[in-house]
This record gives structure tokens, sequence and C-alpha cells, in this order.
């Protein structure tokens, strides 16, 4: 018995170092919805990629059981009140909501994308700021069983700290591939995820159905294996999948 236990300890420990040594990569392809072709070329990424769909647009149904078939993970991508008056479309969050009108809104927002696993904000750089919000926010991603993946639109973000406090699984954005969408600057950015990745371990990018980002995506997804990085589904980050195992363990 002793022996077995020391071979399964040894395994164990390879199975971590193997695990620690791997660089991730989560990607997240935001602002899925508005275009079927577009839309269908971006799901046909190869790889475990990651499609946050706007709430209410005119294909977002369509493209969200697409990516469902095709083993993709599908996000609700929350429109929410920006500083600039940018437009956001239906089902915007505003900080004129009472508690009532936010919950019932992002609800309909939730329920308009079928097999969302999880939520990430798009803009958002005004009622991402705001506590009360973000805790509404947070507490009803709790009962709907979703993560939040915080876009980081605003340097002063407290939507990823409060998803903390009140114990919901989060990721934070490290990269947006596209703010500039050249191939020139794709690649840059991309140069840098890939960077991120190998100093922490894993690392979050974001971008958009451009047919720039989905050329160049195209290209480099297929040379990720080579270069010893995965892509790997929201869920399965360790941020989310340490805290359902810490979540498991406390109900035992």
């Amino acid at each position: 018995m002793k022996i077995l236990a020391l071979f399964l300890c040894l395994g164990l420990a390879s199975s971590c170092l193997a695990d620690i040594a791997e660089s991730r990569i989560v990607l997240i392809i935001d602002d899925m919805g508005n275009s079927l072709e577009l839309g269908q070329r971006a799901i046909a990424l190869p790889g475990a990629v990651n499609y946050a769909f706007l709430p209410h647009s005119p294909y977002s149904k369509t493209l969200a059981n697409e990516a469902n078939r095709r083993q993709k993970e599908v996000l609700l991508h929350a429109p929410m009140s920006n500083l600039h008056d940018y437009p956001t479309g239906p089902g915007t969050l505003t900080p004129r909501m009472n508690q009532q009108q936010f919950r019932q809104t992002l609800v309909d927002n939730i329920y308009s994308i079928p097999h969302a696993k999880g939520v990430n904000n798009h803009m958002g750089s005004l009622l991402t700021q705001l506590k009360q919000p973000m805790a509404w926010l947070m507490q009803e991603l709790k009962q709907q069983n979703l993560y939040f993946v915080d876009s980081r639109t605003s340097p002063l973000t407290v939507a990823e700290s409060t998803a903390r406090e009140l114990q919901l699984p989060t990721l934070r954005r490290d990269v947006f591939l596209d703010n500039e969408p050249t191939i020139a600057a794709i690649a840059r950015q991309f140069d840098q995820l890939l960077r991120l990745s190998k100093q922490q371990g894993e690392a979050v990018a974001i971008g958009h159905p451009y047919p720039e980002t989905l050329e160049f995506l195209e290209q480099q997804l297929p040379l990720l294996k080579e270069k010893g990085v995965v892509l790997i589904k929201a869920s399965g980050s360790r941020s989310v999948s340490q805290f359902e195992l810490h979540r498991q363990s406390t109900k035992l």
C-alpha cells in the first residue's frame, strides 16, 4: 500500500509540474451576433476559442447554437454604460436602473443567449467603476451559476474585485488583440499575449470578428502547439476551476 501511495503521489506531482509548465491562453471573440458571415468564420477558428454574444442581436441565437455544436464555449457579452456615450445596443445595463430593473435586464440578456457559461462586459467603462451595480451583477451571476470575465475597459474597474469578494469565479483580460485592427498591430499584441502566457502560465485575450483579426488567427492558431501553448475554454482556466474545486470541497 505504501508503494502504491508513493507512485500515486509521484504521478500527481509530475502531472502538476506538467500543468505548470504548460502555457495556456483563454481567447475570447467579442461582439458576436451582428454579422452571420463573420460570425460563422469566427466559429470555424481551430481550437478551444470562446465566443461572447451581444444580447438580442440578429444572429446571436443561431451562432451561439452553432458554437455549442462545435463544442466551443459561449458567453453573454453584456452591454454596459460607458464614459463616452458610445451606443451600446439593446439590453444595456445603466447606473440609472434600480435593482429590479437591473436584474430583469440582466436576466433577459442571459436568457437571450443559449448555452452561455459566463458573462463579460461590452464597453462598461462607466458602470464597471460603480460598486453597487457590480454587486447586483455578481449576485445574479452567482445565482445563475455563471462566471465573469472583466474586460477591463477602465483601469478603475471594480468588477473583478467585487466578483472575488462575493466568491464568484472570475477572470481578467490581459490583452486586447485588435484595438488597432491591422495585421501588424494584431501581431504585436499576439506576441505580447504569448509572452504573458509564458510568464504567468495563463493569459486572457479579447479580440473581435474583424476580417483582419480572423485572417491573422486563422494563420496563427494552428501554430500554437509547436510553441508550447494551448487554447483553453474560459471555464477551464485555473482561476475558475480552482474556485469550483474549493466550492465543492467546502460542501463535503
